[in-house]
């Protein structure tokens, strides 16, 4: 397993475990325990969570099965976790809508910490873009956590360069992540300036989504169909068992680092994306999955 050094005294594992799916999948007790067991034995160290998944529940369910009865393991994995979104609750009249607000940022972290049985996490992230986010205050909030010790570093989501810029300017603390959708299917990244970014405030990308969230298993549009022919040509070309591999080398390609979201609660899933670090595509068979993905030719 490689690792990504983040800031100082954080590191990441080059593959990051999701557990967006964990709560739906009833990822509970021993199937938890095992699961990250497994992770930790093939180096995934890092764990991504967010308050939305499951409302709270798949946080809740990893702090029950693996942090509350072995606290010893916390300094030995990375616990990251987002806010800002308000999902559609009979408590909220069944709204949708981000609150970034100090209050809400409070309220979701401390949450947060009591499921997921820690005093802590390493990262928290800012999850979406909020045109009503006042960064001043917002930034003040955050900085105010790391003082608490309840957040060791901070960083973003779905930022766009601007909005990157734009946080950064207010916080403290720097920004150490921008977590955005990646794969193959989906390459806007590539050239709206998030990367750029990344590589000019030297920072990991931590790619959500890598595998299109399974469309590219379960092609339904003409893009996903070539892809998934693309990617089954390059499989047997380069020697890997499955497409899922391609995908993962093609995304880890990219010059900005590139840490892979798997979302997955299926080991085997992670085990390609750990597989795929050793696949190197040359740049002419790169080039050939972006044109087939994007349906027009490199200028």
């Amino acid at each position: 397993m490689q690792y990504v050094d983040v800031a100082e005294g954080l590191k990441f594992s080059k593959v990051i475990a999701g557990t967006m799916r964990a709560a739906h999948e009833g990822l509970s007790g021993k199937k938890m325990a095992d699961f990250v067991n497994r992770c930790l034995d093939a180096g995934v160290t890092t764990f991504d969570h967010a308050d939305i998944y499951g409302y709270f529940e798949s946080s809740r369910l990893f702090g029950e099965a693996v942090l509350k009865d072995n606290p010893s393991l916390r300094d030995k994995i990375q616990v990251v976790t987002k806010f800002n979104i308000i999902l559609p609750r009979e408590e909220n009249g069944y709204a949708h809508y981000y609150d970034s607000s100090v209050k809400h940022l409070n309220e979701s972290l401390n949450k947060s910490l009591e499921v997921l049985h820690t005093d802590y996490v390493d990262v928290l992230l800012i999850h979406r873009l909020d045109p009503l986010l006042n960064p001043k205050a917002l930034a003040e909030g955050l900085d105010d956590l790391i003082k608490q010790g309840k957040v060791r570093h901070i960083g973003i989501s779905n930022a766009s360069y601007t909005y990157f810029e734009m946080v950064s300017k207010y916080v403290k603390t720097p920004l150490v992540t921008n977590q955005v959708e990646v794969s193959t299917l989906y390459t806007d990244t590539f050239f709206n300036g998030v990367m750029d970014s990344a590589l000019i405030h030297d920072i990991p990308v931590m790619a959500w989504s890598p595998l299109a969230g399974g469309a590219l298993f379960h092609p339904k549009t003409g893009q996903q169909f070539r892809v998934r022919e693309i990617l089954g040509q390059m499989a047997k070309k380069y020697e890997a068992d499955s497409i899922d591999k391609i995908a993962y080398a093609f995304i880890n390609k990219l010059p900005a680092t590139i840490c892979p979201v798997v979302g997955s609660t299926k080991f085997e899933r992670l085990q390609s994306a750990i597989d795929a670090q050793s696949v190197e595509l040359t740049n002419k068979d790169w080039f050939k999955i972006l044109e087939v993905s994007r349906g027009k030719e490199v200028l």
